[in-house]
């Protein structure tokens, strides 16, 4: 038998498999792209602008093309493990991953020598040497090259992880809505960055928003959803309504959220008056009532709740009033900084200020989450917050 027929007849399901496919033209393109836009082309740009001295811009270029290029890395691995081709089995991903190494080495060489040239657009500018010039453009037309195929490889998997994924309708309207939620509550007071005390700008609060909605809340939302469908019934409707009982979720959120915030109004009004008599602090506070139930009733609640039922051996009902009073508590630490910042004369004050303000609608968020859903609590925080803080107006 020949050689040819012999390669005719040699089944394709053991061949082994060639090239780094999409996993590797993503995390290669990424790492490649995310070092030349943050050492190259976000240097250029604030060199131009006045923002950065034109001193040391070698060394400052490539120190930024490295924290680019692995951000990009890791990002572009997630991403591109995730969205494969549907005919890309998990293994074959990680296969083309690990192979993608080999050629992320000359790609990532290459794109710093670009990012180079790029940082040193003010320089050349400023000589007005036509070879200098030639060889900025050049670089430009490269880094700018390579960032395009990062958007389109990325785009294409980005469409395949979406289609992927099972609770999408859902997830996508939580996590836009966190992102709105976050967006609003980062513009209203600009965050520090931890560690360098740098509090962001407008565009840094936008692209803060949105690494965090993308990376830290889309994948918690997505582990929420799926936990959920294997929680035994009846578990919480992650949905906004439930059929045939929109409005009775609707005025029942309504009416836990007014009482709970009529009921902290006479303890908590002397401490929050100035905080929240304001309507820019209602929008406020009815964004981070949304990144509460998100964060602490769908994604925190509901991980408890499977923990103790998957491990635990508990009772479902066990397991749900230990979930929500777990959560609760949390909710007390978590806030615990911001109540001993308002400088309560005595523990007496600030004990009933956290009772009313915080453990309590805990309790009450968490339990009407697990009976009438995650709108239904939503519609409760939100009432309590926009009620307390429109009688303090």
């Amino acid at each position: 038998m020949s050689a040819t027929t012999m390669t005719a007849e040699r089944p394709l399901g053991i061949e082994v498999p060639r090239g780094i496919g999409l996993p590797g033209r993503v995390v290669i393109s990424w790492s490649t792209a995310g070092g030349v836009l943050l050492g190259g082309i976000l240097v250029a740009a604030m060199t131009l602008t006045g923002q950065l001295s034109g001193s040391g811009l070698f060394f400052t270029a490539s120190g930024l093309f490295v924290i680019g290029a692995v951000l990009g890395m890791i990002h572009g691995a997630v991403l591109g493990f995730l969205g494969r081709d549907p005919a890309t089995s998990g293994r074959d991903a990680a296969s083309a991953l690990a192979r993608s190494a080999l050629y992320a080495i000359p790609a990532i060489a290459l794109g710093w020598l670009a990012t180079i040239w790029i940082a040193m657009t003010v320089v050349a500018i400023y000589m007005g040497r036509s070879l200098g010039l030639l060889g900025v453009g050049i670089a430009w037309g490269a880094g700018v090259a390579l960032v395009a195929a990062a958007v389109v490889y990325g785009w294409r998997a980005i469409r395949n992880a979406y289609g992927r994924w099972p609770e999408r309708r859902t997830g996508t309207v939580v996590v836009a809505m966190t992102f709105a939620a976050l967006l609003v509550t980062f513009l209203a007071d600009r965050p520090e960055l931890w560690g360098i005390r740098f509090r962001v700008t407008e565009v840094g609060a936008v692209l803060l928003a949105a690494a965090l909605s993308i990376w830290i809340a889309g994948p918690a939302v997505t582990m929420a959803l799926r936990l959920l469908g294997r929680l035994p019934a009846p578990h919480p409707n992650p949905t906004f309504v439930r059929p045939a009982s929109t409005w009775k979720d609707t005025v029942t959120g309504l009416l836990v959220g007014l009482g709970l915030g009529i009921l902290a109004v006479p303890v908590a009004g002397p401490s929050l008056a100035t905080a929240t008599g304001t309507m820019g602090a209602v929008v406020t506070s009815v964004s981070e009532a949304v990144v509460n139930e998100v964060l602490l009733r769908l994604v925190l609640l509901t991980s408890v709740a499977w923990v103790l039922l998957r491990w635990q051996r508990v009772r479902p009902v066990e397991a749900v009033t230990a979930a929500v009073v777990i959560t609760a508590l949390i909710q007390v630490v978590l806030y615990a900084p911001g109540v001993m910042a308002l400088g309560f004369p005595g523990p007496l004050g600030a004990t009933a200020f956290v009772l009313v303000t915080v453990l309590l609608p805990g309790l009450a968020f968490g339990t009407l989450y697990w009976l009438r859903g995650f709108g239904t609590a939503l519609v409760a925080d939100a009432t309590a917050v926009t009620a307390m803080a429109l009688m303090l107006l």
